[in-house]
């Protein structure tokens, strides 16, 4: 499926509330949102393209103004801004709200980090810095405090790592100087306890949250840019870490995203393959260990930068969407025991 320019980002969401999965590229490129309605039989239709602020990088969706309705949140790397577009609920958005970040931001979370119902954005910059911003509940955020991440990070999740009721971030720190995964604690209004690093010197470029062992504690999982591994840290539920394990990616792994891939019902784990045109499959032996050698599917459309599953083809089955940036297309795997 054709989409915009330079596609970096991919997103599974419901833009118009009609229960099937949609998805959302953002396309660097030419600066423009790709969104693709699903049909809910697998296919999607013709991808209607937005522009955005300059070189977006990454969306992510929410309810940021507390209507019911998920919005989408980008960040525009070239413009130094994220955006809040405002669903309508029918898949079109209202016009952009803009929020000024530091220098060359490079990701946004969004989690409620004050326990005041209204979804903030922690973003990272460029300069090894991260910036809270509080959300008023309209689509609008003021400045909060900057924290030092050591390394500039192009990703990062938000959750309750250590059970107390107050959401936590953790952030892929990718330079090779001082890379990590660096845990941040937070304290429930906003602020958050100095930093803890996992994983130091593995160079971290991606990583997602998932329940890997079933303990419901979250995992992370992480693609580095040394070697060809992926590494996943298992959660002790008190906001700490095990040591980080190791196992088989593809070429250059890229994203990632996490599902039950086969019928086993345990987690696996698709990467992208930023070297080989690909993504693999990592599934899960019975023990809980990772299958060796990983299956590979040659994509298409060339270099694979994006990631992302869903079910969208109501087979009860976890799909994926990859989104490649030399044809500047997204192609969709519908998990048949087998990918197709």
């Amino acid at each position: 499926m054709p989409v915009g320019k330079g596609p970096s980002y991919l997103l599974t969401t419901d833009l118009n509330l009609d229960g099937e999965p949609d998805l959302v590229t953002v396309n660097t490129k030419d600066s423009s949102l790709s969104l693709l309605y699903g049909k809910g039989d697998g296919t999607f239709h013709t991808a209607r393209n937005i522009t955005v602020a300059a070189e977006p990088t990454m969306v992510t969706s929410g309810d940021v103004n507390r209507d019911g309705i998920p919005d989408l949140v980008v960040n525009a790397r070239g413009a130094e801004m994220f955006i809040v577009l405002p669903g309508n609920g029918d898949g079109s958005f209202r016009k952009p709200i803009p929020t000024r970040t530091g220098k060359v931001p490079l990701n946004v979370i969004l989690a409620d980090f004050n326990n005041d119902d209204k979804l903030d954005a922690a973003v990272t910059l460029t300069f090894d810095e991260m910036e809270i911003f509080i959300g008023t509940g309209d689509g609008y955020f003021h400045k909060g405090q900057t924290y030092l991440t050591g390394s500039r990070s192009f990703s990062g999740v938000a959750e309750d790592f250590n059970n107390d009721g107050k959401m936590d971030i953790a952030l892929a720190a990718s330079s090779s100087s001082a890379s990590s995964i660096r845990v941040f604690l937070g304290n429930g209004n906003s602020t958050f306890k100095k930093s803890k690093s996992y994983a130091k010197q593995l160079v971290p470029l991606a990583v997602i949250l998932e329940d890997m062992n079933a303990d419901s504690k979250p995992d992370l999982v992480f693609a580095t840019g040394k070697g060809d591994n992926l590494f996943m840290l298992y959660s002790k539920g008190d906001g700490s870490f095990s040591e980080p394990i190791s196992f088989s990616g593809g070429g250059g792994p890229f994203a990632l995203t996490a599902g039950n891939f086969n019928p086993d019902k345990l987690k696996d784990v698709a990467v992208a393959n930023s070297r080989s045109s690909s993504f693999s499959l990592v599934t899960r032996n019975s023990n809980g260990t990772f299958h060796y050698p990983t299956r590979d599917y040659v994509v298409e459309g060339g270099t694979v930068l994006a990631i992302t599953s869903g079910d969208y083809n109501h087979s009860g089955m976890n799909d994926i969407a990859v989104a490649s940036n030399f044809k500047n297309t997204v192609e969709i795997y519908l998990q048949r025991r087998s990918f197709k």
